[in-house]
């Protein structure tokens, strides 16, 4: 397997990358509209969902780093 092929297991936190990729998943759109709703900044909302739900899931970065 080349490191083309191998999947990556960690990700960096980019918000407009995050954006993106809120908009296409409903769960975690329903989250950062959550802690928006609870008066959190977007950013900080994008940001605590990208740790509590994409960090720890190789499925969630694999869909992440499609951006």
């Amino acid at each position: 397997m080349s490191n083309e092929e191998e999947p990556k297991l960690y990700a960096d936190f980019d918000p407009v990358k995050m954006e993106r990729f809120v908009k296409r998943d409903a769960l975690l759109r329903f989250v950062v509209e959550d802690f928006v709703k609870k008066g959190l900044p977007r950013v900080e909302a994008l940001e605590v969902t990208f740790n509590g739900y994409v960090l720890e899931d190789s499925g969630m970065i694999r869909e992440y780093e499609k951006g």
